[in-house]
């Protein structure tokens, strides 16, 4: 990050401070008729209660759909020509507009929430209504590729779509989920980058990802398609998969599980017996000791200790040491050593050619 970043950004902390959701709303609704503040509360849950359709504040108000609609809509349009007078909202417009526009003057709505430091519904419903206020920005709804957000006026949703059609054939292209620094890497490869280099700094580029609809990130912080199992891991199989990836070494089935709840890739609770019972099946999975399960692709293999043995002074071509055999024998199995000398001591399958070097029969 460079210094001209930290400096909005601490700029940007010390304003989000003084952001008190409730203040600005109670402050904004304040001028209206109990009626008038019971509808908008109501369509726009400001109470934390969950939104309201026309229908639902209409037979509760003795008003029609249509009217509702209405009033909601003369309301808003009062308000947004108001509410520049209220100091507090101007401070949150000010600091809403900012945002939109350091971040390449479009931003999902999702982002923007998370980056408003929204932690509760009623928050979040807050927010939404504030935003629906601010007359300079616009929002992207309903769009094939984009998720919902807000803009400038003047912001150019062709590139937003050039780049997510770029970045979703760069992701198939690779197959693979990518970390932050590795995705910037490879999107400053592409033509549209270059072409386009001066409004897509790296704080752009992020939050032009964040906005793409193909593209989700998953609990380990990694980019990819969200139709991948590695960003929504669809079965147990996939979060085990997911999760061991990141953990790097092999583990018992119950630490995997452990491993599973502990990531929260979704709201279910994964059993240990399940994730058993999946890992023995799942080609994915090398079971190398005791309950003890390997991914595959570490180069771990299944089968007994002899048969590793073959396989391994076949594909040497030559007579190894004993100490060579077991440390070759360790990285695809996690077995005790004395069990890798029984299987060598096997006179069917093995000899001993010289001091301390055996070979294939």
């Amino acid at each position: 990050m460079g210094i001209l970043d930290q400096i909005i950004d601490t700029q940007q902390q010390k304003t989000l401070e003084k952001f008190e959701h409730a203040l600005i709303v109670s402050k904004l609704l304040e001028p209206l008729k109990e009626r008038e503040k019971t509808i908008l509360i109501k369509r726009y849950g400001l109470n934390g209660s969950p939104v309201a359709t026309l229908k639902t504040v209409g037979e509760e108000q003795g008003l029609t759909r249509e009217r509702v609609r209405q009033i909601e809509k003369e309301l808003l349009g009062a308000l947004k020509r108001n509410a520049n007078d209220e100091q507090v909202f101007s401070l949150a417009r000010d600091l809403i507009v900012n945002m939109v526009l350091e971040h390449g003057g479009i931003i999902s709505e999702e982002r923007l929430l998370e980056l408003l430091n929204s932690q509760t519904p009623q928050q979040e419903n807050s927010i939404r209504f504030i935003l629906h206020l601010i007359s300079e920005l616009e929002l992207v709804d309903n769009e094939a590729h984009i998720k919902p957000s807000w803009k400038m006026p003047s912001f150019n949703k062709d590139l937003l779509k050039d780049f997510i059609s770029e970045v979703k054939s760069m992701f198939n292209k690779h197959g693979k989920p990518m970390h932050t620094e590795h995705f910037l890497e490879k999107v400053k490869e592409t033509e549209l980058f270059n072409k386009h280099h001066q409004d897509l700094h790296d704080r752009v580029l992020i939050n032009f990802l964040h906005a793409a609809q193909p593209v989700e990130q998953n609990v380990f912080g990694e980019f990819g398609l969200s139709d991948w199992s590695e960003i929504h891991p669809k079965d147990v199989g996939d979060k085990a998969y997911l999760v061991m990836r990141h953990h790097k070494k092999p583990e018992h089935y119950a630490t995997i599980t452990e491993l599973i709840n502990k990531h929260k890739l979704d709201n279910r609770t994964a059993y240990k017996e399940t994730v058993h019972n999946k890992l023995i099946k799942d080609t994915r999975f090398v079971l190398v000791g005791r309950g003890i399960y390997a991914l595959a692709e570490w180069g771990y293999k299944p089968g007994v200790v002899s048969d590793m043995i073959k396989e391994i002074l076949e594909q040497k071509g030559q007579p190894m040491t004993r100490d060579e055999i077991v440390d070759a024998v360790l990285e695809r199995r996690l077995v005790k050593k004395n069990t890798i000398l029984v299987g060598l001591s096997n006179k069917k399958l093995f000899k001993k050619v010289a001091k301390n070097l055996y070979a294939l029969v």
